[in-house]
């Protein structure tokens, strides 16, 4: 039985929370194209056609220092290399969010490694 919400996240699941323990788990090749370029924080915005781990879109993707800012543009068809980071969570961090009714083992984060254009004419 789910205990009740609590108000207040314990300390040590907070810290485990903001500060996730990453190791790289896959790469991904696949395409798609950028939805949003946020230039101030140095993310991006991407919608890929075939779904990364049940979904077609990722939002705040880091991308490396490969990357040129300045060669990233919105709408225009790409491939996309991109790296799955996870980070297990505890088993008391796994079981509190249960409790609060949110099913999480793991954090996954991706960060775009490479980018090619394939069709600028779309």
């Amino acid at each position: 039985m789910a205990k009740k919400k609590e108000d207040k996240i314990p300390e040590d699941v907070d810290a485990e929370l903001k500060s996730p323990k990453f190791t790289k788990s896959k790469t991904y090749t696949t395409s798609g194209y950028v939805l949003e370029i946020n230039e101030s924080d140095k993310k991006v915005d991407i919608q890929v056609f075939e779904p990364i781990a049940g979904t077609t879109i990722l939002e705040g993707l880091n991308f490396s220092e490969k990357i040129n800012l300045n060669d990233i543009e919105k709408g225009i068809i790409c491939e996309f290399q991109l790296e799955e980071l996870k980070a297990p969570l505890s088993k008391k961090t796994a079981e509190y969010l249960q409790e609060q009714g949110i099913t999480l083992n793991e954090i996954i984060q991706f960060e775009l490694k490479e980018f090619k254009v394939i069709d600028e004419n779309i």
